[in-house]
């Protein structure tokens, strides 16, 4: 649960008590000023830290904190499923017997946990809000025993609160800004999925319920209908009838007005513009009525008892309530919870939506319904015939299939280191079944480098399956690549089963993503750096674009932990594509980054590898499907422009030491170094735009790994040939086998002779390989043992055999040996039997037994 800027205080009161058993009794004998209320909740937090949570949702004009007592069987955390309630007391800061009688609950509901099932069994299946006062300043100036004032009514800016939200019926521009509290209580309800809710006053008997004002704003009595005035009339009801008096609807002695069964329409009443119980309802899932609890504003303290007393049974009702109606899960086909789905019931003009969990409820009075639930992404889906009673509620959980309308990010923003390892293994929790997160070493500052894996069969490699990755933040400074890769991750995730493209590409390909390979570095780059670099290198000032080994073997040192990190990483996975997300311009770069020159410095000019029209071609599927890459421009501090948005590296400018060019030579992954945009740290309100731009190439360009040839390479008997090189005739770049045979040759299209070869095989070359634009031609080889391969095989099995053959000579010649060794002992022995002191036996039988009583 999102709790808006909750400040969770850490309790540092001295505690008055030792246990729940000695918790003094709340004082009836006075109210409890600010000082007060604030050490009584820090006591109660303290006393029942197991059921209780304590937090600040801001702050009064005059600085004083809008406390709220959380109480649930979990308090440190959300509970799917479980329905969120609220009370809020003193918003009139002279209407004082709800800011009592709410901190008689927090008692009442923590000393009766444990010893009252209906307590116990509320506790464990409500998650409870209680704030005791939302106009503190006005309390501290009210006066105790002023029945019908308006002394202390208002905040410290003298500004009634109950005027002062959002009104659906005045679109007249303020005049004034909201004020503190207000604008607390509006993020608290709008940043949490409360369902029901009261605001307690004073002042009047009467509950009073939506809505409190009209479009006219006659204030002549007329009856304001929300779309759920049915259950509006009922919750208000079932206060009305739980007080001791209420429900008698005798109104108070100082007014005229009476309301039958102690309930009514606010705008009936009297309007009120810009109150907080219809903005609740207009605004959030929740449904809040306005209590009216005593005649009396600020009765005198031995009123308070009686008041207890009479709503202690109500306020206990109205929460039972919160259960009522229908309530379940949304979610999709793979069990994934689906948050803002809309609700609708039919015939009633008003909706709800489902929490982060996929959780909604929906309150109803008892009756058969017809529910729909929507959700962008998704197909629509209706149930019938829902029977919803007054005794439990019912439970209805939806499943929605995705329409093939893929699923869009709504948040961008910055992750921090922290933030952004909370965020890999937030998804990586969430879809088990398609990810798998792994760190391949730490920076110099001792921060994991995490990789998300994205496959169907995540942690396992799949015969014939090509694998893909993506890296970013190399340059601590550059980080377009890293927030585009945390909401690829976003995307790939939560339309997968949905979305038929995105579907094929995870089941096919084993996707990795590194968001970042500097993570030392970001944590000193500052957003807005257009063209900086602080924080461009790691924490050893070290570039680590220049740090991997050089083609050429220009840059022999000592390399950087997060260096050494990736190139182990790389001989342990097959990778095949690959690409590197940097900023400062917009253009795909492909190798080589550097010259042949052994000067380090040299000037540009292009430097051709043998691959170079593939690397054209993958660059150029980046650019074209990124709207404005592919026209070439350059950004306002360069002087260069790029023809179709590529270019190759050395040709822009030469680097030695560059992880693209490592890649090529030393593994048989193809990689390139994508520029996403001109500003290095670009604004966080800049990054939706640069999703977009970015996501569809990012998307065309893992598809590029299953383009080319591809295929097994094994021997006469179908086992994987190790170390078969292959080789595409008329090129200087071969690529090696996998362990299992397997190989991916990337290609552009185009005609090609293949050679396999392999040690102590005779090679194979198949002629005439079509290549086409679309998916790898499969092309698999068998390679024949040669035969001075045959011949020392054959020598290594006589040799064996003859060894074998040795063996059991000499076992057989030690066993005789041992023999002969048993018996002569025997024989001894017979020998002694015959010699004095002993007589000579001649029981032959005897003897023969001795003789022949061998272990063999």
């Amino acid at each position: 649960m999102k709790l808006f800027e909750v400040k969770i205080f850490h309790i540092l009161t001295v505690v008055l008590l030792t246990s729940e058993a000695t918790l003094r009794p709340i004082e009836s004998d006075r109210y409890h000023n600010y000082d007060s209320l604030t050490q009584l909740l820090h006591e109660y937090a303290t006393a029942y830290p197991h059921i209780t949570q304590l937090f600040s949702v801001g702050q009064s004009v005059e600085n004083r904190e809008l406390w709220v007592m959380r109480i649930t069987d979990n308090p440190d955390m959300q509970e799917p499923g479980e329905p969120m309630f609220k009370y809020v007391a003193n918003m009139h800061g002279n209407e004082a017997v709800g800011r009592e009688i709410v901190i008689y609950l927090i008692q009442y509901l923590c000393d009766s946990y444990g010893r009252d099932d209906r307590i116990s069994g509320l506790v464990n299946s409500t998650d409870i809000y209680i704030m005791p006062s939302m106009n503190p300043d006005g309390f501290e100036r009210a006066i105790i025993g002023d029945c019908g004032g308006v002394t202390g009514r208002n905040n410290a800016n003298n500004v009634d609160l109950n005027r002062d939200f959002p009104d659906q019926f005045d679109a007249q521009p303020r005049s004034r800004p909201r004020q503190l509290e207000t604008e607390a209580l509006i993020n608290w309800i709008t940043s949490n999925s409360f369902v029901l809710s009261a605001n307690l006053h004073g002042g009047a008997l009467v509950a009073n319920y939506p809505y409190d004002n009209t479009a006219s704003h006659l204030n002549n009595g007329s009856y304001s209908r929300s779309p759920d005035d049915d259950i509006f009339r009922e919750l208000a009801l079932v206060y009305s009838r739980s007080h001791s008096t209420m429900h008698l609807g005798r109104g108070c002695p100082q007014y005229s007005e009476s309301f039958p069964n102690g309930i009514t329409n606010g705008a009936q009443w009297y309007e009120v513009s810009g109150g907080m119980q219809d903005y609740n309802y207009l605004h959030s899932n929740c449904f809040e009525l306005t209590l009216e609890l005593s005649c009396c504003k600020y009765p005198q303290v031995d009123n308070l008892p009686t008041e207890w007393n009479n709503n202690r049974e109500a306020l206990i009702a109205f929460i039972e309530q919160v259960h009522r109606g229908v309530s379940g899960f949304v979610t999709d086909i793979n069990g994934q919870p689906i948050p803002n789905a809309t609700i609708q019931v039919h015939g009633i003009d008003h909706t709800v939506k489902s929490a982060s969990f996929g959780d909604y409820w929906r309150l109803l009075v008892a009756g058969t319904y017809t529910l729909t639930v929507t959700a962008d992404g998704y197909e629509p889906r209706t149930v019938s015939g829902v029977i919803v009673t007054n005794s439990t509620g019912t439970m209805l959980n939806f499943t929605l299939f995705h329409n093939n309308k893929p699923l869009q990010p709504t948040k961008f923003l910055h992750h921090s280191n922290e933030k952004l390892e909370e965020f890999l293994h937030l998804y990586a929790s969430k879809y088990p079944s398609i990810t798998r997160l792994y760190s391949i070493g730490k920076s110099v500052e001792g921060i994991d480098l995490w990789v998300m894996e994205i496959s169907d069969n995540p942690g396992i490699h799949e015969l014939g399956e090509p694998e893909f990755k993506y890296i970013a933040n190399m340059h601590g400074n550059e980080v377009t690549g890293r927030e585009t890769l945390l909401l690829l991750i976003q995307y790939l995730c939560e339309n997968y089963g949905g979305v038929t493209n995105v579907t094929q590409l995870i089941d096919n390909t084993r996707i990795h993503i590194m968001p970042t390979m500097n993570p030392d570095g970001y944590s000193k780059a500052h957003e807005g750096d257009k063209s900086g670099y602080v924080g461009r290198s790691n924490a050893n000032n070290a570039d680590l674009n220049r740090d991997f080994p050089d083609r050429l073997n220009r840059n022999k040192k000592s390399r950087q932990p997060e260096t050494k990190a990736v190139i182990k990483w790389l001989k342990e996975y097959p990778f095949v594509l690959s690409a590197n997300l940097h900023n400062g311009a917009l253009v795909a770069n492909y190798p080589y980054d550097s010259t042949d020159s052994r000067n380090t410095l040299s000037r540009p000019a292009y430097s051709r590898c043998p691959d170079d029209d593939i690397f054209q071609q993958v660059s150029l599927v980046y650019s074209m499907a990124h709207p404005r890459m592919h026209l070439g421009e350059s950004c306002p501090n360069m002087v260069e422009s790029f023809p179709n948005g590529i270019t190759n590296g050395a040709d822009w400018y030469s680097i030695v030491g560059g992880m693209q060019d490592y890649n090529y030579v030393e593994t048989n992954c193809f990689e390139i170094t994508i520029e996403q945009g001109c500003q290095k740290f670009p604004w966080a309100s800049q990054l939706h735009e640069i999703w977009e731009e970015n996501r569809g190439a990012l998307l065309r360009f893992i598809q590029e790994v299953h383009r080319g040839v591809k295929g097994f390479v094994k021997d006469a008997n179908g086992v994987p040939v190790l170390n078969a090189k292959i080789t595409v005739v008329g090129r200087d770049h071969d690529i090696t086998a996998t362990a299992e045979g397997e190989y991916w040759r990337l290609l552009v299209p185009g005609d090609y002779q293949l050679l396999v070869s392999a040690p102590g095989y005779h090679s194979q070359v198949i002629q005439n390989v079509s290549v086409s634009d679309g998916d790898a031609v499969q092309v698999n080889f068998t390679l024949i043992a040669s035969s001075a391969a045959r011949s020392a095989s054959s020598r290594v099995k006589v040799y064996i055999l003859g060894s074998l053959a040795v063996v059991i000579i000499l076992a057989l010649v030690v066993m005789s040996m041992i023999v002969v060794h048993r018996r002569g002992y025997r024989l001894s022995q017979l020998h002694k039997r015959c010699l004095p002191p002993y007589p000579c036996f001649s029981n032959t039988s005897d003897d023969d037994s001795l003789l022949k009583d061998t272990d063999f």
